[in-house]
């Protein structure tokens, strides 16, 4: 704020002009440059999710032998996924919020590029509650014909069929509450590297301290997904093992369609907006959230729609009354409980039942968006190939030479459908005036679809040449084809966060990228399962896929049809706490193929080993490990760059498996890497990264059977995971700023399984 506002706290006297003496002065020691950039967490929040999660999956298969040489199947699976979920979190708002820094340390001196806050205290402090129970179903049917005819020594027919049917329905509608303002709440801050300590004077566990306060917000939001997939394939072999060539084509039509819901305004309006008597969409004005209670004719500051019975409303009566929110603010503690995670909960079959949340759920208009943040839309893509390959195994110099090569040819036909949303042209007068409000036509929507051709040659061989008797020389090589991710193929933007910050543009003309492999490979076998091997690879990948980050005014984005009228209240708040439509700048994100051409070069190193020739001469025997590693570097002339792949990875297993018993310690480990683009939270510079990651897990089972000669007795099972209690950690920028922590525990499985 530009003045120390009522009611602060930490002592500050309201009215004071809040400039630059003023910071120096209640920042001791710390310079300017200090203050302006360094980093606190955007939202600093504690999140718990809890609930039940059932699942239920069958898998039938049959099969049909009629003669030696012909052979049918079929395959079928039926899976049932469903959560019921309460997620709700408390959080510290820094992001267009209002706090007073005072007392700042830093991490460093030098904060021209940067730096971090270590520790402070924050007058003018609020906190936000999101309460957001959520119900997700899923369904799967999947069955998969297929015949295998043996018509002669020489000549083999494979015959396959897919259908696949999957649903997917996502119910979460959302509570937000806030705490007041100007009741001298002030937040004490440390960062020590780790999880940041965020400390209110309030205390957020007492329904007492939440209302409809600024930035309070309620959300219904529903999405459903339909996904089905069919195809055929089949494939004729003609020779021996020692040569042979094979031939097929395969035919897939793969389609989904993601449709999202939104009410939220008119819910909104109703449960803490005073409960107008008619809901007009916008770009018409809405009334704030504030849970005022005063029916009547409009009050003062909320809007009275003077257009309303003509434009997009002719024929309605007017005029609009209020009737007063559903939920008054006076009445808002009384929905709430202390809760388990140490900040208030919802008590939500009452809120529900109060805010006559299942009419406005069941009326839901469809909306262009998701709150899973995907785009609605539809994409579907035809794919036919067709490949042939020479195969077969000869001997070269005394040993065996066996050889794959062939050429793979495949046809994409891709449509992609999506919403886009454009002002309507009748808002606007002839004299360039605006209809009044209360008049104003809502954005005017259409589907526009967009369709891509595609077709590449896709040659591939694989070689591998017998070392004598214990080693193995391999080489490989071959062109590969991956498809953009469908999602940020659909067209129309997504603009739907409440700081109206960020929004995200679909790109129809996203092409698939190519890469170029080549691999190299020794292996050593060393008796029973124990082998040695070195591999290094090579990708050469062109077209690759990278998002592009443009900082952008919020009116640049009127062509998309998102203008102020068209927010909702809390967007309008975020954007006139950043200087309002004409000064605010937004982040617009983008999928693009870029030009240049990304390199990946790698090594694997894998040993598997049973130590029986070391343990037998102690007369133990059953012991072994399995270790690999693998090394990966990434070279690029521009911007192409691939996110979270680790430089170095490994994993090692030591085991003891004899006589019904199974014991196995393993431990799994990678390096840190940059998991994003930079341009991450508006800053241009900063990026996300993930933090070196190890964890241990043992896992053991015990045949009770053989262990004690019971027939029919069952298999113990004890499982731990992650018993060293290890923490996966990534940071914003700077090591010290944590930007996600997650420590699931140790986690432990005890189970019995038996056959009757």
């Amino acid at each position: 704020p530009a003045v120390v506002p009522a009611g602060a706290g930490g002592g500050l006297v309201a009215g004071t002009p809040i400039d630059r003496a003023f910071l120096l002065a209640n920042n001791p020691g710390a310079t300017i440059q200090q203050i302006d950039n360094a980093l606190l967490p955007r939202l600093g929040r504690n999140t718990s999710i809890r609930g039940p999660r059932d699942r239920i999956n069958a898998i039938m298969s049959a099969e049909w032998q009629p003669t030696d040489t012909l052979h049918f199947y079929v395959d079928g699976l039926y899976g049932y996924k469903k959560n019921e979920l309460i997620r709700e979190n408390v959080a510290w708002i820094v992001r267009n919020g209002a706090i007073i820094p005072t007392n700042l340390t830093f991490d460093k001196s030098d904060c021209t590029v940067g730096c971090v806050v270590t520790g402070g205290t924050f007058a003018n402090a609020q906190f936000f509650n999101e309460f957001r129970p959520y119900t997700e179903t899923t369904k799967l049917f999947s069955v998969n014909p297929g015949g295998e005819w043996e018509i002669s020594d020489t000549l083999k027919l494979n015959l396959q069929g897919n259908y696949a049917r999957s649903t997917f329905h996502r119910e979460s509608p959302s509570v937000g509450l806030t705490t007041p303002l100007g009741v001298g709440n002030t937040v004490t801050y440390t960062n020590d590297g780790g999880i940041p300590t965020i400390q209110s004077g309030l205390d957020l566990n007492d329904p007492a301290n939440f209302g409809w306060n600024a930035g309070s917000r309620v959300n219904i939001q529903d999405e459903r997904r339909l996904n089905t997939s069919k195809g055929a394939r089949g494939d004729l072999t003609w020779g021996a093992k020692a040569l042979n060539l094979k031939v097929g084509g395969a035919f897939d039509n793969v389609s989904r369609r993601i449709t999202g819901y939104d009410n939220s305004q008119a819910w909104q309006n109703a449960v803490c907006g005073n409960n107008p008597s008619a809901f007009v969409n916008s770009p018409n004005s809405q009334p704030p959230c504030e849970g005022l209670n005063a029916p009547g004719a409009a009050p003062a500051g909320y809007p009275t729609y003077p257009g309303y019975g003509t434009g997009s409303t002719a024929g309605m009566a007017g005029p609009v009354t209020y009737g007063g929110s559903l939920i008054p603010n006076s009445a808002v503690p009384t929905y709430l409980t202390p809760g388990p995670a140490g900040f208030v909960t919802v008590d939500w079959p009452k809120f529900a039942a109060a805010s006559n949340y299942d009419f406005y759920h069941d009326n839901a208009p469809e909306t262009g968006a998701a709150n899973t943040g995907a785009s609605g839309g539809a994409i579907r893509e035809v794919v036919k190939s067709a490949f042939a390959t020479l195969n077969g195994e000869q001997e070269l110099g005394g040993n065996m030479l066996r050889f794959n090569a062939g050429v793979r040819y495949v046809n994409t036909i891709q449509t992609i459908t999506g919403r886009v949303s454009l002002p309507d042209p009748r808002n606007t007068t002839a004299t360039g005036a605006q209809l009044p409000d209360g008049s104003r036509y809502p954005n005017l929507v259409s589907n526009v679809s967009t369709r891509n051709v595609y077709s590449k040659w896709l040659p591939a061989a694989t070689f591998a040449y017998d070392v004598g008797e214990h080693a193995v020389v391999r080489v490989a090589g071959s062109r590969t084809m991956t498809r953009p991710d469908p999602s940020a193929q659909l067209p129309g933007v997504n603009f739907g966060a409440p700081s109206a910050d960020q929004a995200s543009i679909g790109n129809p003309a996203l092409e698939p990228y190519l890469s170029t492999n080549l691999d190299l490979g020794f292996e050593y076998y060393t008796g029973r399962e124990g082998v040695v091997s070195f591999n290094a690879f090579r990708k050469s990948i062109d077209g690759f896929t990278n998002t592009s980050i443009n900082t952008v005014p919020f009116a640049d984005l009127a062509q998309y049809g998102i203008t102020y009228d068209t927010l909702n209240p809390t967007q309008q708040i975020a954007l006139n706490s950043r200087g309002g439509p004409t000064v605010a700048q937004v982040q617009v994100t983008s999928q693009v193929n870029v030009p240049n051409k990304l390199t990946i070069n790698g090594l694997e190193f894998q040993w598997v080993q049973p130590l029986d020739f070391l343990t037998r001469m102690i007369g133990v025997t059953g012991f072994g490990f399995n270790a690999n590693a693998t090394i990966v570097d990434q070279r690029s002339d521009g911007p192409a760059q691939a996110f979270g792949v680790a430089p170095f990875t490994y994993n090692i297993t030591g085991y003891y498996e004899k006589n019904g018993v199974m014991v196995r310690v393993s431990t799994t480990s990678r390096d840190g890497s940059q998991n994003s683009g930079a341009a991450q939270n508006g800053i241009p510079a900063a990026a996300l990264y993930g933090t070196d990651y190890t964890t241990y897990d043992f896992s053991s089972s015990f045949d009770l059977d053989k262990i004690f000669g019971l027939a029919g007795a069952p298999q113990l099972t004890v499982n731990v995971a992650n018993f060293t209690n290890a923490t996966l950690r990534s940071y914003f920028q700077f090591e010290n700023a944590t930007f996600t922590q997650y420590k699931p525990g140790r986690q432990f499985l005890i189970g019995l399984r038996g056959t009757f």
